[in-house]
């Protein structure tokens, strides 16, 4: 935010003087407007979602070509590869101070979702993403890799001991796999689990760093979701792991999860992103369980139709079967006993899909 106390100006600045002379301050949880004058970030935003949606439907159709997987080639074209469009594979300028400060940070952090999309069509043997598409494709990958490992302001993001570095690894992990750098997304998933996180969870599955922020529930749920896809990232990468045990200060993901259950974001005038949590909790359902039925009770107490939500397709393991005299059409929210005899969410014919897409989605 501009602080133009510096300039000692005896008129009004106008908006580019400002940009350029105005020193600018922090303020936690408060996004300054003039982002929004360059979309670039949300369009990246809207990018991995089709990348990885358009991949899903294409799985869906299981055929060889189909016109999913053709968007699919030619959003990546677009992005990353065609000489006209394609972005640079650094992000020198991604983020920008105003006034003489400049560059301040990066965020590409729905790589995780394009790498969802892209192992899933190579693992269909999908006839759109040809050889030649994979490896222009890994060459990009492999020089944004470099620049990832090698620039200070990715050294910065890659050494913060909050949220910003567990993002970090979500995006590198997902590009290295990409790359076909399975090792490599093994080591810095791996090292996350041994390194940053032990700072982030307290013995009773706070988190310090982001409780002190000004938004505390969104930020710590933001950073809930960067832990579980980093957990995923590296389960897919080394099968033998066991991420979900890894502990910090003897608290897991689950009890960060089973903290912030008992936590009331009204409190902090949150209650408009209260939703935020319902994929964390689905999440960490599908591989903790739900013996109890705790996590089932919170969301269908919330009154959040979960089975609408795409993350239900994802975090299928939560699911226990159609209840009785539901017509199986419709997935639809319910406490029916699943296999384990434990409560869990109801699912309808979505359930086939599972064993298809789960070596895939490796985001939350």
């Amino acid at each position: 935010w501009p602080d133009c106390s510096n300039v000692h100006n005896t008129t009004v600045l106008d908006l580019a003087q400002t940009w350029k002379q105005c020193n600018y301050v922090f303020r936690d949880g408060q996004v300054n407007p003039d982002r929004n004058s360059i979309q670039d970030f949300q369009s990246f935003f809207n990018l991995s979602d089709a990348v990885l949606y358009n991949s899903i439907a294409a799985t869906l159709q299981n055929k060889p070509s189909s016109v999913y997987s053709q968007n699919v080639v030619k959003f990546i074209k677009t992005w990353f590869l065609d000489t006209d469009t394609a972005m640079n594979p650094n992000l020198n300028y991604a983020q920008m101070n105003g006034g003489p400060g400049g560059q301040t940070g990066i965020d590409l952090r729905g790589f995780a979702k394009i790498a969802s999309g892209i192992l899933i069509l190579r693992k269909t043997g999908n006839t759109d993403w040809t050889s030649d598409i994979d490896n222009q494709f890994i060459a990009w990958c492999t020089r944004y890799i470099n620049w990832l490992e090698t620039a200070p302001t990715a050294h910065t993001a890659a050494t913060s001991t909050n949220n910003h570095g567990t993002i970090f690894v979500n995006q590198l992990a997902g590009v290295k796999l990409i790359a076909k750098d399975t090792e490599g997304a093994v080591n810095w998933t791996q090292n996350y689990f041994t390194g940053s996180f032990q700072g982030q969870l307290a013995a009773n599955g706070d988190q310090p760093l982001e409780a002190s922020r000004t938004h505390p529930w969104h930020y710590r749920n933001f950073n809930i979701a960067g832990m579980i896809t980093n957990a995923r990232l590296l389960k897919y990468a080394d099968p033998t792991s066991n991420p979900w045990n890894a502990t910090a200060k003897g608290a897991t993901l689950q009890t960060t999860v089973d903290f912030l259950m008992n936590t009331d974001p009204s409190k902090t005038g949150e209650t408009a992103t209260t939703a935020e949590i319902y994929p964390n909790i689905a999440a960490i359902a599908s591989v903790y369980g739900d013996p109890e039925g705790k996590y089932v009770k919170f969301i269908n107490a919330a009154g959040f139709p979960y089975a609408d939500d795409a993350t239900f397709l994802w975090d299928q393991p939560l699911a226990g079967g159609i209840p009785s005299g539901a017509s199986g059409e419709t997935p639809v929210i319910g406490t029916t006993k699943g296999k384990s005899g434990a409560k869990s969410l109801a699912v309808g014919p979505w359930f086939i899909f599972t064993a298809i897409l789960a070596s895939g989605l490796l985001f939350l």
